[in-house]
């Protein structure tokens, strides 16, 4: 499934001049034929090279070579309505739809997560990252509530990246300041193994590492400063709860700054 979802990421998000966006156009419009094909076929089909091919992959962090990727096409057939899925693997009455039984597991889930949430933490992590210079985001695909939380820590003067292609994440890993808060928001498990690798070969210059996991068990849990984790269940509703956290982290920020700024704003006021 992740292929299929790497390749619909890079064709939405590069430029349509991009050699890259022109291989991910050509094999999205050929998709359910890519299992029938050898490698060298696919690249004459995108029309380039089976080296460009390759790193088309490694610009989506596969650890394979493209010789895979038929592979991969035939195992997202085969794998798509039990990964990724809309609704849980659990069984739903006959009499119930299928939207009643959506909206009410992730009302659940959602209670589940409200009832679980350590406010006391987020306080605290809230005022570690007020007293940082930089944030760094890692994880693939990145959940979209990042950016919009991108946006207050930039206003408040802390520098940020979060970027959608994991080569530049493990980039900014190589090259991190000292100091800097690393979030590793994981609700897919590419690349686990080479983000672990990659974190833990800069720990010394990360001040506060915070895991955000839809497995209540994770790699780098003993690692992390804090966990927000919940018990995923395979489905999108694991990436609405993820962003949910998200938000909760940045409408703390926000709320603590307002207070920050109302306290200076009536220090000066009594100053006059």
């Amino acid at each position: 499934m992740i292929g299929l979802l790497g390749l619909i990421q890079m064709y939405n998000t590069y430029d349509h001049k991009d050699i890259y966006h022109e291989v991910a156009s050509c094999l999205l419009k050929n998709y359910n034929h890519l299992d029938t094909m050898t490698a060298g076929k696919i690249a004459d089909l995108c029309n380039v090279s089976p080296s460009t091919l390759n790193r088309f992959f490694k610009m989506m962090s596969y650890p394979m070579t493209v010789s895979k990727l038929p592979y991969i096409v035939s195992q997202s057939k085969e794998n798509y309505m039990f990964d990724g899925n809309y609704l849980p693997l659990t069984e739903k009455s006959i009499e119930e739809s299928s939207i009643d039984f959506y909206l009410n597991s992730l009302q659940e889930r959602i209670l589940s997560l409200h009832k679980s949430i350590n406010k006391n933490q987020i306080t605290s992590l809230v005022e570690d990252i007020i007293s940082c210079k930089k944030v760094v985001f890692l994880g693939c695909p990145i959940p979209q509530g990042i950016w919009r939380f991108q946006m207050d820590l930039t206003l408040f003067g802390i520098e940020t990246s979060a970027f959608m292609d994991p080569n530049y994440q493990y980039d900014a890993l190589e090259h991190l300041e000292k100091g800097t808060i690393v979030f590793y928001t994981q609700y897919c498990r590419l690349g686990d193994n080479e983000y672990k690798k990659s974190i833990l070969g800069c720990k010394e210059r990360i001040n506060k590492f915070v895991l955000l996991s839809n497995a209540e068990v994770h790699p780098l849990s003993s690692f992390a400063d804090y966990i927000f984790s919940y018990s995923g269940n395979g489905t999108e509703q694991d990436t609405i709860l993820m962003n949910i956290y998200i938000n909760l982290i940045g409408m703390s920020f926000r709320e603590k700054i307002g207070s920050l700024s109302n306290r200076v704003s009536e220090q000066k006021r009594k100053n006059l």
